[in-house]
């Protein structure tokens, strides 16, 4: 796997452009399965969560063509409703190819979905709503064997979710999305992230009937097909949240362009009291942090607007360097803090009781120093004096955190296992070198 490595210690300057949403383009991705006709995505990153997604559709029957930041999808028929047995398991949104393939042909064969290894993720939540709609399903093999036969409903069918999973959501508003006319299917306890809201906004253009998105109450009128469209994704709210804290870790000035500010309005009050100076347009955010005022937190991770799970290890790192004792409890996700032993590494005081991280604040989090020829691309007479503090990075979040981290710290860091970083960032190092930052990949 690759590495990437940091000298620490600079404040980050200037701009970027935040790009489509991962969490959003998974599931429309897959909704593209559901539609007769051509979809054309603009502002698509290249990251490998998608590629494989991409591979999956391809397998499916779809025709895709790239050009720089758009896709064009040609969807006609299908061609089967086996899902590639070696893509599906990679990642974690494949799991929504299940409801788009069950309301498009009425069965599917998909293999257990993988993802970042963050907690167990169940999917009964998604097989409970799903036979609550007549589908038939079973395991064999390590793989769901799913199969639907829609029927005329004379009343609404009134789902509901024991707790506002997102995928969950997502899964049973692309199994009724399409089918009988007339069927009406109300969901209640639905999730309220802004890609739920993206996901249907996308089906609507393509000829759905979806009302209540951002609520806790979805309804849908089924619709017998759908056509195609043009459409771009909200911009990443998680990308969007990783650079603003780690423009406040470091000190910086950063301004955040191609963003929605209204998905930031938890973590810009958190900025704001630690001595963050944001202001924001319609389209942009900016952050000065000349000062650091001591503050203790207290963070609950929670479903939106609460404040959210993938930027819970990207906090905890301002946490470390801010004066005061903060605690952070991971409400969703019983193994996204493997990252915090890393974090130890580098000086934070930070200790772990069941889902609660306790933070003393420290003054600094320091690397181990080495020659100024680091980062570098190893061309040198002996490429491990340049090592500096090896990091390793175990899932996606926690990776981000560790890069943060390494802004930070006085002193080189290496970050191995950064693959899992490219899953969410198309170029992190890029970004970051365009805002000043002494990094570089290795390995890639």
């Amino acid at each position: 796997m690759s590495k990437i490595q940091i000298i620490g210690g600079t404040p980050l300057h200037g701009k970027i452009r935040i790009s489509g949403a991962k969490n959003s383009l998974l599931p429309i991705l897959t909704a593209c399965l559901m539609v007769r006709g051509t979809i054309r995505l603009h502002d698509v990153p290249k990251l490998s969560d998608l590629t494989q997604m991409l591979h999956i559709l391809a397998k499916l029957g779809c025709v895709i063509n790239r050009q720089n930041q758009t896709i064009k999808i040609d969807v006609n028929e299908l061609q089967n409703h086996i899902i590639d047995k070696e893509a599906a398991p990679k990642i974690r949104g494949s799991i929504f190819v299940m409801g788009a393939m069950l309301s498009r042909l009425g069965k599917v064969e998909l293999p257990l979905p993988g993802g970042c290894a963050i907690g167990s993720r169940p999917i009964d939540l998604h097989l409970t709503l799903l036979r609550q709609i007549g589908v038939k399903c079973h395991y064999r093999q390590n793989t769901i064997i799913a199969s639907y036969t829609p029927r005329r409903h004379r009343k609404p069918i009134i789902l509901a979710l024991d707790f506002p999973s997102v995928g969950a959501t997502e899964n049973i508003i692309l199994a009724t999305a399409l089918g009988i006319t007339g069927n009406v299917y109300y969901i209640h306890g639905a999730a309220k992230e802004p890609e739920i809201v993206d996901l249907c906004n996308f089906l609507n253009n393509c000829g759905a009937q979806i009302n209540g998105a951002g609520t806790d109450t979805i309804i849908i009128h089924s619709v017998p097909s759908l056509h195609g469209t043009t459409y771009t994704p909200i911009p990443d709210r998680i990308n969007t949240g990783s650079y603003l804290i780690a423009a406040a870790v470091t000190g910086g000035d950063v301004t955040l362009t191609n963003v929605i500010p209204t998905h930031h309005i938890n973590l810009i009050n958190k900025l704001k009291n630690i001595g963050a100076q944001i202001t924001t347009t319609s389209d942009s955010i900016n952050i000065i942090m000349n000062r650091r005022t001591p503050y203790s937190f207290n963070i609950h991770t929670a479903p939106y607007p609460g404040f959210p799970t993938d930027l819970q290890s990207q906090f905890c790192v301002l946490t470390t360097i801010t004066k005061g004792c903060s605690t952070i409890t991971e409400n969703l996700f019983e193994n996204r803090f493997r990252y915090v032993s890393e974090l130890n590494k580098l000086g934070a005081q930070i200790t772990i009781e069941r889902n609660q991280a306790r933070i003393k604040g420290v003054n600094k989090l320091t690397a181990t120093l080495t020659p100024t020829l680091c980062p570098s691309s190893y061309q040198i007479p002996n490429p491990q004096i340049c090592n500096g503090t090896n990091l390793t990075a175990h899932d996606l979040r926690g990776g981000v955190a560790l890069v943060i981290a390494a802004l930070a710290a006085q002193g080189t860091t290496t970050i191995e296992q950064a693959d899992y970083i490219y899953r969410g960032h198309e170029d992190i190092v890029k970004d970051l070198r365009q805002l000043g930052a002494n990094i570089v990949a290795l390995d890639r």
